[in-house]
């Protein structure tokens, strides 16, 4: 009879544990600065819809999208603003946004909204949903430099930014101090049990995403959630052949700009890592900020100034709508060029 080694079968263990609390831990990433920070879903890890449909669609995306840019090429700007075009194509076929929002679209070419394309898929989810919460993600493991420059340069000045974006659709202050409080809370209890009971915070995020074999079911597993969840919610806002189209060509042009990109990024040098990686009383720091801000601005928002929410709305959806076209062309420009 074969000696049955406990220890191994033990470190294998804890080592599971780990890499599926890190899968956990990045998903709820994603949720809260894609979600929270918009006030779009004011309390994601505390109600069934937040657990079972939000969790489940950002945490398949970002496992996917990452698994598939770390498996197959490196981790830099461009492989992951193109792979988050991907996530935020979500906005076609499941919840119809990018045909027929639940707001008066300002702007439609084809039965596409323009606005809600350059927005929301081509500044918020690639940004916010997934190249954010993987720099964060990075940050709390290898220390490699993911984020953008001006984000890491001025967290403070970040952290009240999205304060601010918040209140414009937080329904009340004692909403937003509810919604931002805990969920600001439940990430560092996260990072907490993550830097502490797990010891991650000097791990290679490759070797913590999902393997080439663990892609294909959680590959499955989303393309299921797409036909069910596209399925079931607002099919009659789904348009005509003629308007799906123009979402068809997007989705071409982003899969081969990446496969390009992710065959050139092999062939580029790894990031250096920064080695200086955010403390639990830092990050407090933070999210404190974050729901400062937000509380005094929905006040004000509230009480004094009801056109304030409307106001911060169209600045950003201005400042998004820019940085999403030069996003598009640097990404695309690189990917091309031999």
């Amino acid at each position: 009879m074969r000696p049955i080694n406990t220890h191994m079968k033990h470190t294998t263990g804890e080592r599971g544990m780990q890499r599926y609390f890190f899968w956990f831990l990045l998903a709820s990433l994603s949720v809260f600065f894609a979600e929270v920070t918009v006030a779009s879903y004011l309390y994601p890890y505390f109600t069934p819809w937040g657990i079972i449909s939000l969790l489940s669609l950002y945490g398949l995306h970002t496992l996917v999208l990452a698994g598939i840019v770390y498996r197959f090429g490196k981790p830099r700007f461009e492989t992951l603003y193109l792979a988050g075009i991907l996530f935020g194509l979500y906005e076609a076929y499941i919840t119809k946004v990018v045909w027929n929002p639940e707001w008066d679209s300002f702007l439609k070419i084809g039965g596409v909204g323009i606005f809600e394309v350059l927005v929301v898929v081509l500044f918020w989810h690639p940004f916010m949903s997934f190249i954010i919460p993987v720099g964060v993600a990075e940050l709390l493991t290898s220390g490699r430099k993911i984020l953008p420059d001006i984000v890491l340069r001025h967290p403070y000045i970040t952290a009240a930014l999205l304060g601010i974006v918040e209140s414009s659709n937080a329904p009340t202050p004692l909403h937003s101090f509810l919604s931002t409080f805990s969920s600001s809370a439940f990430l560092i209890i996260l990072i907490y049990l993550w830097l502490g009971r797990f010891k991650g915070g000097h791990h290679d995020m490759k070797g913590l995403l999902p393997t080439s074999k663990e892609l294909n079911p959680l590959f499955i597993a989303l393309l299921a959630y797409y036909i069910i969840f596209g399925s079931l919610l607002r099919r009659e806002a789904l348009p005509e052949v003629s308007a799906q189209a123009p979402i068809w060509l997007l989705y071409a042009a982003t899969f081969f700009l990446l496969y390009r990109a992710l065959k050139k990024s092999q062939k580029e040098e790894d990031t250096v890592p920064l080695k200086c990686q955010p403390g639990l009383k830092r990050l407090t720091t933070l999210a404190g900020i974050f729901t400062l801000f937000a509380v005094i601005f929905t006040s004000i928002k509230t009480f004094v100034l009801p056109q304030l929410g409307v106001a911060i709305i169209l600045v950003l959806w201005a400042f998004a709508s820019v940085v999403a076209v030069v996003s598009f062309a640097r990404s695309a420009g690189w990917a091309l060029k031999s």
